[in-house]
């Protein structure tokens, strides 16, 4: 369902081994990183993989060809059991290089994995395991890495099934991590989080959860308590958050975000009443802008071109839309559409250099296409 008369041609897809729940292309968009997430039913287990995948074109045909490379079931360490199943995938973006790709998972079983793939022996290393949620029947469902320009420290933002979050610092210099544990959790799962990524929001970022609460907290402060909550922007979960980071939308107004939902709502709207003054919680921002994607708005994902993002929407494919926040009739516009081929809930998408890489979980689908 969409505003598009005609949808958008895939370029190639594959049946992934098992489905797919999130995805990551290198920057040279030549592979793609895939976590899957397969349940156990008879002992109730949730186990995923790691799936690489290689893209060749034929500069002849201009076909385009996927190709599985790699299966990892396991750790190095852990090489007789299965792995957790994975909810979310994230290359380390200030760390990547044409020879090196690392990478994180989370997982179901309340930790984060750390990987690595060497070009040079066409592999995926282990790393580190780091665990996060003692109780390991709490799922991580999201992981967000601050971009930064020390390569000394790395923050990760993490959510959980059972409400919470947690800022976990990695130190290269010396090899310590510090976990700290947001004290103000959701009242049901936490599904996405994300750091703010702009003067105005550089120490804060932002929790959803399942009680369509957004939540913004300020590290420069306790985080025992949030600075600002609001359940009455959607009617649904939150599942998606984007702050304005100069690129992807909004350039210039620092105090803009997006949000997605359940409720099948992309929203933008701006944090301040007057001047830099954030909104009380229990009050609607105005002036909200709003459209209906006929589907779970579950991931926001930067394009190439300033106000416009890839949007997974959840059981009616993906789309790319534009932003214009001064149109008040028609912030925001499809301009592609990918429903044929993803026939359930598609949660992973993104895009480099060109090129959109999305899947969808219960038919196993992996697809790549670019925008008209």
């Amino acid at each position: 369902m969409s505003e598009l008369t005609k949808e958008t041609s895939v370029l190639c897809s594959v049946k992934t081994k098992f489905p797919p729940c999130c995805l990551q292309l290198n920057q040279n968009a030549d592979m793609i990183f895939v976590g899957t997430y397969e349940l156990e039913k008879p002992t109730g287990f949730r186990y995923g993989t790691i799936e690489r995948y290689s893209i060749e074109r034929d500069n002849h045909t201009n076909e385009y060809k996927l190709y599985l490379m790699e299966k990892v079931e396991n750790t190095i360490d852990d090489e007789n059991n299965k792995m957790s199943a994975i909810l979310d995938l994230k290359i380390i973006r200030q760390f990547e290089t044409d020879q090196e790709n690392p990478f994180i998972t989370c997982h179901s079983t309340g930790c984060l994995k750390f990987w690595s793939f060497n070009k040079a022996n066409n592999k995926i290393y282990f790393k580190e395991n780091i665990i996060v949620n003692e109780d390991d029947s709490i799922l991580i469902t999201s992981l967000h890495i601050k971009e930064t320009k020390n390569n000394d420290m790395l923050s990760i933002l993490c959510t959980s099934t059972d409400g919470s979050s947690a800022i976990i610092t990695v130190n290269n210099s010396n090899g310590e991590n510090t976990i700290e544990y947001v004290g103000e959790m959701h009242d049901l799962e936490c599904w996405t989080g994300e750091f703010g990524n702009n003067s105005l929001l550089d120490n804060c970022f932002f929790t959803g959860g399942d009680d369509s609460a957004l939540k913004l907290f300020d590290t420069r402060q306790s985080l025992d308590t949030s600075v600002w909550s609001n359940n009455r922007i959607h009617e649904a979960g939150v599942v998606a958050v984007k702050t304005n980071n100069n690129k992807s939308f909004n350039v210039g107004n620092s105090n803009t975000i997006l949000t997605g939902s359940y409720d099948d709502n992309i929203r933008l709207f701006d944090l301040r009443m007057l001047g830099p003054d954030i909104y009380p919680g229990k009050m609607l921002p105005l002036g909200i802008k709003n459209k209906n994607l006929e589907g779970g708005v579950w991931r926001l994902i930067d394009t190439d071109i300033e106000d416009e993002l890839l949007v997974c929407c959840m059981y009616n494919g993906a789309k790319t839309v534009r932003i214009d926040y001064k149109n008040e009739d028609s912030t925001f516009t499809e301009t592609n559409y990918v429903k044929n081929g993803h026939d359930s809930m598609c949660y992973g998408g993104d895009f480099r250099n060109g090129l959109i890489a999305t899947c969808s979980f219960y038919d196993n689908s992996l697809q790549i296409w670019i925008k008209k």
